[in-house]
């Protein structure tokens, strides 16, 4: 007889905890009439109740309390107490009760803050059996509650229970509670920037305009990426030329910008793309390009020995097409030691050192020694991610002559100098700022020891490379800086970004706005001396659909963080300058350090030098009859012709191309009367209130015409 009260009791209860409650509704309704999309299917249960009791948690102590004020009513407490060797030491986390199909649109909701101070968390959802995430984030926590809106597109079909959602907590110690987690799959049924985005990823720390770092980074580009050039202009008697004009026009940066590239789509090699090689060399439309590239798959050791897109000819043909233009190339990467990432029989024979030395050693010797790439690499990622691929280390350990098995690891930087003493060798990891993580982290701080046992071991290395693949919610730019400050004070090595890109639902204002500030930062870093994006076009990045900091989206159309680029590159840290010698025939110019055209007109013709100046330098200059009238020098008449001459109330300018130019008219004294920008082939200029002679320079940064010309 009681036992139909008890029925009827935990029917009650399994109700209570399956229909779908306040929160999970008033959802819906904000899907449907704030955002305009249509309702999909709970990937959890649609009741705070029910999810809270199928969610799991571990390294540290959790309690399930009542919410208020709140649009949910149901909160979890993690208190962490101690940070971990990790930041998945500790962990609440709940998975799929629903199936997910591959390219199904899903959007995680829910809110979070820290207790009693700031926290650090992971976002993330991922296989639960290979830990491969479908999406990540970083982020920052403050006390207030901060609601998040976080969408990404499956990669993957995912059973129910195959599909683990949650938080990585042991970053710090620290006391977070989350409130009103919960996700929705919409299938098909939208398009992923049809979802809410809210990941606050635009308040990173350092993202205001009035940062300290800001003047810090400004002052130092002044200080470490420019340099003085001292002229001095003479005739051949030895007098000096006052009045003498000069064109100082840069041409390449000696700071490496540069990208990713696939060696199979350039040079004419089996997957050509005009568009794709064209952009390399002009991204702004004016003849500027990346002066540093990196092969993203081609010279790894599996892709060099089966020719995972190209043949090893292939590969030579697109190193020299790189290298005809002045592009330098890094390698990446001789050997990553790790079972996945080496040729299967390596650990075939992982109990034969001596094998596995005679595989490494003949590797090292055909693709360094290879014609058309023998001498031709400026510098090697000799190792790659050493603190995680360790299988290499674990083969040697306890090795006679081996003892911790990273002794070899040295070895193979010694057979690399060997075997090409010009190159630059390079360690290259991604545990730094890839992770946000600091010291006290397990990995970051086996990078630094791992650094230290090389260079002790007496490796020759040059440089560290910091892999930037940045969380959906960046890096604050102050961390960024001290882990540089961090390496740089203990090793005073050279430092690149060597695989910078942003997460497939990070916004493009937000890209844009961010590599801005992270290009001004590490532009601005003693230690640096490159930054390389880890590709450049959504067609060919191992990012699926595509990012917004990539400078292309896959129908080639711009984002805006190629304008970002273009302009700090190629415009505010660029020196193009006329300039006029003084009595004693000399002139000072400040330059951003790199590669420079000297230009002047002497004889009546134009003289054309090439310099580079990557640190204070003097430059003499002498010739006979070296011009000194106004702009007399620039006269090239590849670019426009100028016409009427003399002109009345209008004077025509008329362009052989498309490309943007800037008109220009100076008066005798050198004071510029009009300036006009124009993509147009012809543009007329009204000059009836100029009477007299003047100077009309047409210029697109490339190539320059300058013409006198009289108004009557």
């Amino acid at each position: 007889m009681k036992k139909i009260p008890y029925l009827i009791s935990c029917l009650f209860l399994v109700f209570t905890l399956t229909a779908q409650d306040a929160y999970h509704s008033q959802l819906e309704a904000t899907f449907l009439t704030t955002y305009q999309i249509p309702v999909g299917k709970w990937v959890f249960f649609d009741n705070e109740a029910a999810n809270m009791e199928v969610a799991g948690n571990y390294g540290g102590n959790y309690s399930i309390e009542e919410s208020t004020d709140t649009d949910f009513s149901k909160l979890v407490k993690a208190n962490i107490a101690n940070a971990g060797n990790n930041a998945w030491d500790a962990g609440w986390s709940i998975r799929n009760q629903q199936m997910i199909n591959a390219n199904d649109k899903v959007l995680i909701v829910f809110s979070i803050r820290a207790v009693g101070g700031s926290g650090k968390v992971n976002i993330f959802a991922e296989n639960s059996t290979t830990f491969d995430k479908e999406m990540f984030l970083s982020v920052d926590i403050s006390e207030e509650w901060t609601h998040y809106f976080v969408p990404f597109k499956s990669t993957k079909t995912y059973n129910p229970n195959s599909m683990t959602f949650g938080f990585h907590l042991a970053n710090q110690a620290q006391v977070i509670e989350i409130g009103g987690y919960t996700a929705m799959n919409f299938a098909n049924e939208v398009t992923l920037d049809d979802l809410p985005n809210q990941t606050n990823s635009d308040k990173y720390d350092g993202f205001e305009a009035d940062a300290p770092w800001r003047a810090i980074a400004a002052e130092n580009i002044e200080k470490f990426r420019k340099a003085n050039l001292s002229l001095q202009v003479t005739n051949t008697a030895g007098e000096a030329i006052e009045g003498a004009n000069i064109e100082v026009k840069m041409l390449q940066h000696d700071f490496a910008f540069g990208a990713a590239v696939n060696a199979n789509k350039i040079a004419g090699n089996n997957g050509q793309n005009n568009i794709y090689e064209s952009k390399i060399t002009n991204l702004d439309g004016k003849g500027h390009g990346f002066n540093w590239v990196v092969f993203e798959n081609d010279l790894k050791w599996p892709a060099w020995e089966d020719n995972w897109f190209t043949d090893n000819d292939g590969v030579a043909k697109a190193v020299q097409w790189l290298r005809a233009r002045n592009i330098k190339i890094r390698g990446h990467t001789l050997v990553w030691p790790g079972n996945n990432n080496m040729p299967n029989d390596i650990a075939a024979n992982q109990n034969n050192i001596d094998y596995i030395k005679n595989r490494v050693d003949g590797h090292l010797e055909s693709i360094l020694n290879y014609p058309g790439i023998k001498g031709e690499i400026e510098e090697w990622d000799v190792l790659n991610e050493i603190t995680t691929n360790r299988s290499l280390e674990n083969y040697f350990k306890g090795a006679e002559g081996y003892e911790t098995g990273r002794e070899y690891l040295a070895e193979i930087f010694k057979r690399t100098r060997a075997l090409d003493p010009n190159t630059g060798l390079w360690l290259n990891d991604y545990v730094t700022i890839s992770t946000n993580s600091k010291p006290g982290n397990g990995n970051y701080d086996n990078l630094k020891k791992f650094t230290r046992e090389l260079l002790d071991a007496g490796v020759e290395l040059e440089g560290l490379g910091f892999q930037g693949h940045i969380g959906g919610f960046p890096n604050g730019i102050p961390s960024v800086l001290e882990t540089l400050d961090d390496f740089y004070n203990e090793f005073g090595l050279k430092a690149k970004i060597t695989e910078y890109d942003m997460p497939t639902f990070v916004d493009a204002e937000t890209a844009a706005k961010y590599l801005g500030d992270f290009l001004t930062a590490i532009y601005g870093h003693e230690s640096m001396d490159g930054f390389l994006f880890w590709s450049f076009w959504d067609g060919a990045t191992w990012i699926q659909g595509g990012t917004k900091s990539n400078f292309f989206q896959n129908n080639w159309t711009a984002n805006p963080s190629l304008d970002v680029f273009n302009e700090l590159v190629f415009n505010q840290w660029w020196t193009n300058e006329t300039i006029s010698t003084t009595v004693g025939g000399t002139s000072d110019i400040r330059v951003f350090k790199g590669t420079y055209e000297i230009a002047y007109e002497a004889n009546g013709e134009m003289v054309r030098d090439t310099i580079e100046v990557t640190e204070d330098t003097a430059l003499e200059i002498m010739g006979n009859n070296i011009s000194t009238g106004i702009n007399d020098l620039l006269v090239d008449n590849t670019l426009a012709k100028v016409y009427p001459n003399p002109a009345n109330h209008q004077l025509t300018i008329e362009k052989h191309t498309t490309i943007p130019a800037t008109i220009q008219v100076f008066d005798v004294t050198g004071r510029k009367v009009i300036e006009q920008k124009t993509a147009a082939l012809k543009t007329i200029l009204t000059v009836s209130d100029l009477e007299g002679v003047y100077i009309v320079k047409v210029s697109d940064g490339i190539r320059t015409t300058s013409k006198k010309i009289t108004v009557q």
